[in-house]
């Protein structure tokens, strides 16, 4: 099964992924999920971002898709 995969990066470095059937609803969540910012404890702004990526073979025995 083919799937959309979610890679969210926080500065640079893969947090977490979520996989989905429909290429739309991955845009929908990379969309509101980006450019989101907070301050760590020293004062440092870190940016989490997030883009789709097509995953032609997936084992949905294994990965959850949406």
């Amino acid at each position: 099964m083919t799937s959309f995969m979610l890679a969210c990066y926080l500065s640079g470095s893969l947090s977490a992924t979520l996989h989905f059937r429909n290429v739309n609803d991955c845009l929908y969540y990379s969309k509101y999920l980006s450019q989101q910012t907070y301050d760590t404890a020293n004062g440092k702004e870190v940016i989490y971002e997030c883009l789709c990526k097509v995953v032609p073979n997936v084992d949905t025995s294994k990965i959850k898709v949406y």
